[in-house]
């Protein structure tokens, strides 16, 4: 059985977040809240991300300057499914094999099925390369000017 609408939108709201996209992250809040997130449901689904984020990039910090690495990944210690799917996409988003180790081994252990890891993966493709494709946008094409972080895109620019 597939992931319902809400969940693989708490997902995307996840990776979106992790992977520093926000456009994607607007776009997919608001599908998020169409599909019936509550606001818990979205906060908890960004304080996942926001956890592998800062670790991945702990991580990345310890491992550049040659330091012992500390914790090996997140703190997000949350055995349900959605958790470690959300946990799983933003692990994904940004690189971090200590994570994705983490969360894949936690999602096979509470029985997440393998075509839910399946969807995961697929959703973060895609927001990674529209999280480019934005990011790009201020940068690429003729008489193109930069623009700086933060500054919104047009809403028909979307998502995914």
């Amino acid at each position: 059985m597939a992931l319902s609408m809400l969940e693989k939108e708490l997902v995307a709201v996840g990776i979106s977040v992790a992977v520093g996209c926000r456009p994607c992250t607007t776009y997919h809040v608001g599908e998020a809240r169409r599909a019936g997130a509550t606001d818990e449901a979205i906060e908890k689904a960004v304080a996942s991300a926001v956890c592998v984020r800062t670790s991945a990039t702990e991580g990345m910090r310890c491992h550049a300057l040659g330091l012992e690495p500390g914790a090996s990944s997140c703190g997000c210690n949350v055995p349900e499914a959605l958790a470690e799917l959300v946990a799983i996409g933003a692990s994904l988003g940004v690189n971090c094999t200590a994570n994705i180790n983490k969360h894949l081994a936690a999602a096979h252990s509470i029985g997440v099925p393998q075509e839910h890891l399946d969807e995961v993966f697929a959703l973060v493709q895609k927001i990674r390369l529209r999280a480019i494709s934005h990011g790009e946008a201020g940068f690429v094409g003729e008489g193109a000017a930069p623009t700086a972080c933060g500054t919104p895109v047009p809403a028909s620019s979307g998502c995914c």
